[in-house]
This record gives structure tokens, sequence and C-alpha cells, in this order.
């Protein structure tokens, strides 16, 4: 018999909440269920599953968490796809300048906020990631798509080699037409001395640094 095949994304998330939030609300979670026996659900009843999931996400951990635990996987995807940031710097050294590269690409900006947007419908699709299988009349916590704010936050922050805050405005899967993030150009990089060595994310006190690890080490 083959090896079974774990979905990564869901693989993600499993690590991601027991990281954050510890293992004991990753198993509520999850509710019992192996990554094994989810990855293999067909694509509606898995976009169901990650629905449930949400739900009890929100329902387990305050929001700050929540958006540790989907951004941390949202960069973890953007990893899996370098190959997307290193063509876009390529892009941008070619255009000599970044509003020269954003119109071409038709990415708009305001000030000092760039806004990206996405467009499932367009290729006939709920969502770019678990959630497509959703039935049309379904949708989902808006807590799934904050792993778009860590993927467009690893994504500007490779392609622009500077520090960018993205905030997640609307989502497709939770109702909207397409989805859409503002990304905050940021003029310096948060102070990076209390930082947790597994995740790479810092924190702004030793406090907050401690507690972190103390509910990942759970």
């Amino acid at each position: 018999m083959g090896e079974k095949k774990i979905d990564p994304v869901l693989d993600g998330i499993e690590f991601s909440i027991a990281h954050f939030a510890g293992v004991e609300k990753k198993n509520k979670v999850f509710e019992g269920k192996n990554l094994e026996e989810i990855s293999v659900y067909d694509p509606t009843v898995k976009a169901r599953w990650v629905k449930g999931a949400m739900e009890r996400l929100d329902a387990l951990v305050d929001e700050r968490t929540r958006k540790q635990i989907m951004g941390y996987c949202g960069a973890m995807c953007a990893a899996m796809w370098r190959k997307n940031i290193e063509d876009a710097k390529q892009k941008l050294k070619e255009r000599g300048n970044l509003d020269e590269y954003l119109n071409a690409e038709g990415i708009p900006r305001e000030g000092d906020v760039i806004y990206s947007t996405y467009t499932p419908y367009k290729d006939g699709r709920r969502c770019y990631c678990l959630g497509n299988g959703l039935p049309a009349e379904e949708t989902m916590s808006p807590t799934y798509c904050l792993c778009g704010t860590g993927h467009a936050k690893a994504f500007w922050e490779g392609v622009l080699e500077r520090p960018v805050k993205v905030e997640l405005l609307q989502s497709a899967i939770s109702g909207a037409k397409e989805c859409k993030f503002a990304v905050h150009l940021v003029e310096k990089a948060p102070e990076e001395q209390f930082k947790c060595k597994v995740c790479g994310v810092a924190f702004e006190t030793a406090k907050e640094l401690e507690e972190h690890e103390g509910v990942s080490q759970k």
C-alpha cells in the first residue's frame, strides 16, 4: 500500500493551531479527526469540515491568536510558492520602481497602501484554497481568509524587501464577490529581539514571548 497523502494546507493548520493555541485546543478544533482522514474527503465535505473547524476556532481563541494561527499558515503557503515572489521581484526590477510595476500589473495604490485583490469567481471558483468546494449558498468565517493576510505579507515583504502590514478587507468565501487586502507600507520593521525560534513571529515584550512559548509547548 502506498503512503497516504496529507493535504499540506490542513497540515499547516494543525501545526499552527497547536503552536499558537496549544495541543488541547487543536484537538478540540479537529474533533478527533486525523489529517489522513480529512485529506481524502471530497472537496465539498472537506470545505464543510474546514467551515466547522473555523467556527470552533472562533469560539476557542481570541482574535489576535486567530490572526497568528492563520497568518502563519499563509506565510508557509507563500514559502511553498517562493517562485511567485522571485518572479515578481524580477518584474519590479525590470520596471525600475514600484509605481511602474503596480501600474503594469493593474494593482492600485493610494499613498502608502497597496490594494491586492483576488477574483476566484473569474475562474469559476469560490476560493483558491480549501474553501472552493463550499456550496454557493453557504459562507465561511472570515477567520479562514486571515491565511491570505499572512500570504500577502510574506509575498509583498519578499518582493519589496521592506516590512508591510496587511489588513483583510473582504473575503469571497465569506460572502463578498472577491477577496481584497490592504497592504500598508511600513517605514521600519518591529523590534525582533523577542522572536519565537520555531515560527519566527516577533513579540513586543519578553512576557508575550514567554506566554507564547508556554502555550506552544503544551
